[in-house]
């Protein structure tokens, strides 16, 4: 069957609307001509072959004039690997030249064209893929040619391209190429903040119509739940009954929370009433997240029971749902349930919501909570459950003299960069002045010389810290701060690459009390890929990530991102992993490790570049590069507990969990890696 595409065409603009007409015509004219038959050489994926090699090398150096050398090359292979550098570097001066390879013979090479133009995020490059459409897309290359077009433009096409990719009404739901290219396009534009009803009309259609592939409606799904401003309460009922239905747990994540957004009383009891008879727990916490939608009153029940469930990631979740929508009033029944708890880590979190909600009319309750805390502190000998009962102390807005002897006293870097954070928040705070009342001007000059303290002591994590909080627009540091040298001397301090997030935080710093303009500086290329060991990854090749809670197997992806694998194995080979922990938690999000200073801004003297390849984030149990910026990636590393497709395009994907994903989803903060294995 032949379809067109029909109304890609309708534009307000009478510009648009006369360049996309002439560009109609010529492609219902191609479109009506047979492709011509050509013998046409197949890309050779993987880089055994030295010159594959060499390309990623340029890659790696982001020689882009070398790397367009070799887009005219004999060899497809060549050409495919030269235009999927440009994906991760990302530069829009390389547009004009990849244009033309949108009509490269070799289909392989058309797709990794559209990929690149659509991962330059260029305005620039809507016009060529509008034109590589193919409106007559009988043959199945058209379509998945087709398919990847509607995503590039939804990454980078003007908010008109949206509203006529949705308005196409002639697409069966069957044609399951079409559908997924349609859900990553209107997808991506959410991304970027732009929707459109239409957009969402379509979205709402997918996730409804169980005929459509289920990875279209994973992403439509996704689009619901994480999409700010778009209505969706008539779409409540069926989407509670998919809910109780849908044999996919995935979608069932991202329906509870599209179905929370809705704030009707059919969308409450529903969530309510499933959430004890759900058996994933990952869908669980969901659930409770939905409910910060509703009054506390109406929901305070199955917060009680999410503080005791069995899994501890539903309790952590619920403490920021009782954070969020915790009435004052009742934080004494809460500071009860919370020293009755028994899971620790639950215990924890907790006692950071209570704090946070604790009203100064509650006096005896406050000092109650202040002093659990600080007992806390004294008991527990694992850091970083002790950073988590400091955070809980900076929701008390006069703790921050005794949160600097904290920050002063500690040497342990994750104790250490959760005071200086929870001296931030209260500087952050939106009710500052009501807190401190006439004492306001005072206690900013102390922590302005608080952030200077942590600016010139030379912790990376605290001075990444004190920038950032020194930069809030209504704080008034501006007028406190007057020592541009503090912030050169401090950079100075910092050793490259291995601390550029913190140089960045101080220069952005800096940029703002000079008020000029911050640019952000990228690691020189200083860390080669070390061919010889990716060489030795086979198909059968595994590392085993050894826990304190069991083994995580992963499985790499050698040619998508081999950079990334020959690193990761030549830590686990040199025992650099050993007794690194897993340093960060969000619940049915990710797990990360790998951090030598386990405080997240830890790194060895060597960075390596972002691969951004067409691998999607797709599945829970993907494994990507942690990254404090484009090419800044080192040796910390996550794995997601569910589907995060928001990812995609923006961290390198290098391996996925083959077995343990159960055992991912109990990690903890501190849980520690015993060693990691290679299997090859």
């Amino acid at each position: 069957m032949i379809r067109k595409f029909r109304n890609i065409h309708s534009f307000p603009s009478r510009t648009i609307l006369s360049t996309v007409a002439i560009l109609t015509v010529l492609l219902l004219v191609s479109g009506c001509l047979p492709p011509e038959k050509q013998a046409v050489k197949q890309v050779q994926f993987g880089f055994e072959d030295p010159v594959t090699r060499q390309i990623y090398d340029l890659q790696d150096r982001m020689q882009q004039d070398s790397l367009c050398s070799f887009f005219h090359h004999d060899d497809p292979t060549y050409r495919y690997y030269a235009v999927m550098a440009m994906a991760s570097i990302g530069d829009s001066t390389s547009i004009d030249s990849l244009i033309p390879l949108l009509r490269d013979p070799n289909q392989d090479i058309q797709l990794a064209c559209i990929y690149a133009l659509g991962q330059i995020r260029s305005s620039r490059a809507e016009l060529p893929l509008l034109e590589a459409f193919d409106p007559w897309d009988s043959l199945s290359e058209s379509s998945v040619r087709n398919s990847a077009i509607l995503e590039a433009i939804g990454k980078c096409g003007s908010e008109p391209y949206l509203e006529a990719m949705a308005s196409v009404t002639t697409y069966e739901p069957t044609d399951s190429l079409y559908q997924i290219g349609l859900a990553n396009g209107v997808f991506q534009y959410s991304l970027r903040g732009i929707i459109h009803p239409l957009g969402t009309t379509r979205m709402i259609e997918m996730v409804t119509d169980e005929r459509r592939p289920e990875r279209a409606r994973l992403i439509a799904a996704t689009y619901l739940a994480r999409t700010a401003g778009i209505k969706l309460d008539t779409l409540v009922p069926e989407m509670v009954n998919l809910l109780r239905s849908e044999p996919n747990p995935d979608h069932r994540m991202a329906l509870a929370l599209a179905i929370g957004k809705s704030g009707s009383e059919l969308a409450r009891s529903s969530l309510m009433g499933l959430f004890p008879l759900e058996k994933d727990p990952m869908v669980r916490c969901n659930m409770v997240r939905a409910l910060s939608n509703f009054p506390y009153v109406e929901v305070k029940d199955v917060l009680l029971s999410a503080f005791q469930d069995k899994d501890p990631y539903v309790g952590i979740t619920a403490s920021q749902v009782l954070m969020d929508i915790g009435d004052p009033k009742e934080t004494p029944e809460w500071l009860t349930q919370a020293r009755t708890t028994r899971d620790p880590w639950v215990k924890a979190y907790y006692y950071v919501a209570i704090s946070r909600i604790c009203p100064v009319f509650l006096p005896v309750t406050r000092t109650a909570v202040q002093s659990d805390l600080r007992h806390g502190l004294e008991s527990i000998k694992d850091p970083h459950l002790r950073a988590v009962y400091v955070r809980a102390l900076g929701k008390f807005g006069w703790n921050f003299p005794y949160l600097l002897q904290i920050w002063q006293q500690n040497k342990v870097p994750v104790v250490k960069t959760a005071a200086m954070e929870a001296i931030r928040d209260i500087s952050d705070r939106p009710d500052f002045a009501t807190i401190f009342g006439a004492s306001s001007r005072n206690v900013r000059k102390n922590l302005a010389q608080y952030f200077l303290a942590a600016i010139e002591s030379g912790d990376v994590g605290s001075m990444a810290t004190a920038a950032g909080a020194l930069r809030a627009p209504n704080a008034g540091y501006r007028l406190l701060v007057h020592s541009d040298s503090t912030f050169r001397k401090a950079m100075n301090l910092c050793q490259l690459p291995q601390d550029i997030e913190t140089y960045n935080e101080l220069a952005q710093t800096r940029a703002y009390f000079q008020k000029s303009t911050f640019k952000v500086r990228h690691p020189e290329f200083n860390h080669p890929i070390d061919w010889e060991l990716v060489g030795k990854v086979k198909a059968n090749s595994r590392a085993v990530i050894k826990t304190n809670r069991g083994n995580i197997i992963i499985r790499f992806f050698p040619e998508d991102a081999p950079g990334s694998v020959g690193n990761f194995i030549q830590l686990a080979e040199s025992g650099y992993f050993s007794g690194k922990t897993f340093h960060r938690l969000v619940p049915n999000f990710v797990i990360q490790g790998g951090c030598p200073r386990g405080d997240g801004y830890g790194a060895l003297g060597y960075s390596i570049r972002s691969e951004l390849n067409r691998k999607s984030y797709d599945l829970p149990g993907r494994v990507g590069m942690a990254s404090a910026g484009p090419h800044t990636e080192g040796t910390q590393f996550f794995i997601t507990h569910s589907p995060t497709l928001h990812l995609d395009g923006r961290y390198s994907l290098f391996a996925e969990v083959e077995t343990g994903l159960d055992i991912v989803r109990q990690i903890l903060p501190g849980d520690t890696i015993e060693e990691v294995e290679m299997i090859y």
